[in-house]
């Protein structure tokens, strides 16, 4: 069974509601589904889901902002519970932050001519709120979408006012994996790679060698992200003879966000190949997990 095992809504930064994506996922013709928001999963967002699936297998899922080494790392968690507490408070912490940061870029840029409030950056299926959404608004009305101009202009703004994208996620990976594992879920690394990805490379994403695979394996790591739009042919051999060399998973996801004039069209079945066994792997490995933690899965 195929599953595109990383895509977001307008509960993050994407622009498709989350009947929007099923709808998506369905029109692929994927044999089950997951939505792995940035710093975002509920109880409410799962159930509709759910039931816009009609009966096709959902995971709940979610990918958490975190530094390592100074650079931004992204886990995605697969079979969390949504309503799981310690996952929540710590999502709160995260959304104070986010707004924190988002309030300052916010009043710089407003004073360079931008006319927009904090409260219009709410998403509009559950009416989250996520920074990456400021970006994107920034890049229409100032910058036509061009995210040459937007990036350098966001670089900008952050080395004027004193912080790093890394910055607004300080949480370290290993409790991140421990907070997923406590969730009930298995945790898998999301797009190592992505050394020609410019976007990434603009943001301070880390780029993954051996050593910090060992690293985060030794940690609780259950899973790579391998097959990535972001990876290059060379990545994806690489990272994929790394998951088995550490007998870790290894998943695909097209990390499509929606047609969207900065991040680009649907990538959602297009992108990238996903394998035909990709679900059944996601769950023997949630199944591996709980057996050895002695939960149910």
């Amino acid at each position: 069974m195929r599953i595109d095992a990383h895509c977001h809504t307008d509960c993050s930064d994407g622009n498709v509601t989350i009947e929007e994506r099923i709808a998506l996922i369905k029109a692929c013709h994927y044999d089950a589904a997951t939505i792995t928001d940035h710093d975002f999963i509920s109880g409410e967002q799962v159930a509709r889901a759910r039931q816009a699936c009609a009966g096709l297998p959902f995971i709940p899922g979610i990918e958490l902002s975190l530094r390592h080494q100074g650079r931004v790392v992204h886990l995605l968690g697969y079979f969390v519970d949504p309503d799981h507490p310690g996952l929540h408070q710590h999502l709160r912490q995260v959304q104070e932050i986010d707004r924190l940061y988002t309030q300052r870029l916010l009043d710089y840029f407003c004073r360079r001519g931008a006319r927009l409030e904090l409260e219009e950056l709410a998403g509009g299926s559950l009416h989250t709120f996520y920074s990456l959404r400021l970006v994107k608004r920034l890049a229409a009305d100032l910058f036509d979408n061009d995210p040459t101009r937007c990036l350098s202009a966001f670089q900008a703004a952050m080395q004027a006012l004193g912080f790093a994208y890394a910055d607004l996620a300080p949480w370290a990976v290993r409790p991140a994996i421990e907070l997923i594992h406590q969730a009930g879920g298995i945790a898998v690394l999301a797009h190592p790679g992505g050394k020609n990805e410019r976007v990434m490379a603009a943001l301070g994403f880390l780029l993954h060698d051996g050593e910090h695979l060992r690293q985060y394996r030794d940690w609780g790591l259950d899973g790579i992200e391998t097959l990535t739009p972001v990876h290059s042919p060379e990545e994806i051999r690489l990272y994929t003879q790394w998951a088995r060399g550490l007998d870790l998973l290894a998943t695909a996801g097209s990390d499509c966000h929606g047609d969207d004039p900065y991040l680009g069209p649907a990538l959602m079945g297009r992108s990238i190949e996903i394998p035909s066994d990709s679900y059944e792997n996601l769950l023997a490995a949630h199944q591996a997990r709980a057996g050895a933690s002695g939960k149910a899965p």
